[in-house]
């Protein structure tokens, strides 16, 4: 039964990730008229209608209590994809998004020292080889110069996405997935409202990019987060983290049967990487301390 919960969530977080990494492309096409931040803010919105939707249909609005940590969930999102697109524009894709796949790192260390559940040397072996691959996929040393500012946002992108990752955790223990993403992203939307008003987003828009929006908001947030959620009622942060390194190997490939894009030897061998980290850390588990599911 362990065993089955356990492959469950690892297919959720592994679903997570696949349906980031392909809607990555799509919101790539949306930024030649519309700026990365106000994407971002469109994806938070929309999502955040689709979620009260579906939250008030199931009835799974209501919350009686964790509040705060909701309002702080919500501000995290917002937060690690204004650092994310920060660090991107700075530094460039590759080394951006290797940077910010540190956080599945940050989370084994915070299991380790605050919560005192011991990571096995596998354990941290298969979070130092995601993130190795990461970097190879995404060819992080292609940077033209060491610029500080981009590299201060990606680590604070990668502390953010840490930061989603253990309180997802806490707060799916005590309520359900549909009722933490829903008034995480009500939150998010809120936040991204004060910091780019609504009225100044770019329109009108053709219908692509209004599809594209979409997409993102729905396909790339709703669906992936609602299944990042469920994965981490039912196994670690830190393995659900180290499942996530596959969003940009599942781009770059993605990239390669859509746009007919090349992988390089060492892009190969970073796909490698990430899928034996993957195996490993779903065989083996993170933690000597067995994971205590959340009701």
């Amino acid at each position: 039964m362990a065993r089955r919960r356990d492959r469950l969530g690892v297919s959720l977080a592994f679903g997570a990730a696949t349906l980031w990494g392909v809607s990555s492309a799509v919101a790539a096409s949306a930024f030649e008229v519309v700026p990365p931040a106000r994407v971002a803010q469109a994806r938070a919105t929309i999502a955040a209608a689709v979620l009260v939707v579906l939250a008030a249909a199931t009835r799974r609005l209501a919350v009686r209590r964790g509040i705060g940590g909701l309002a702080a969930l919500g501000g995290v999102l917002a937060a690690v994809n204004a650092t994310y697109y920060w660090a991107i524009q700075r530094l460039g894709v590759g080394p951006g998004v290797t940077i910010q796949f540190l956080g599945p790192v940050l989370v084994l260390g915070w299991m380790a020292v605050v919560q005192r559940r011991p990571v096995s040397r596998i354990g941290w072996t298969a979070g130092v080889l995601a993130v190795a691959g990461v970097g190879l996929v995404t060819e992080a040393w292609r940077i033209a110069e060491v610029d500080w500012v981009g590299i201060a946002a990606g680590l604070a992108a990668a502390g953010f996405f840490a930061t989603y990752l253990v309180l997802g955790e806490h707060l799916g223990r005590h309520l359900p997935a549909t009722t933490v993403m829903t008034w995480g992203f009500v939150f998010a939307a809120a936040a991204w409202a004060v910091a780019l008003p609504p009225w100044r987003f770019p329109a009108p828009l053709e219908a692509r990019v209004w599809g594209a929006l979409l997409w993102v908001g729905v396909v790339g947030t709703v669906l992936p987060f609602l299944a990042a959620m469920a994965a981490l009622r039912r196994i670690e942060a830190g393995l659900v983290g180290i499942v996530s390194t596959s969003e940009p190997v599942v781009a770059a490939l993605a990239g390669r049967v859509v746009l007919a894009e090349t992988l390089a030897p060492l892009q190969v061998l970073g796909v490698v990487c990430v899928a034996v980290a993957v195996a490993v850390a779903q065989r083996v588990g993170v933690a000597e301390v067995p994971y205590e599911v959340a009701r």
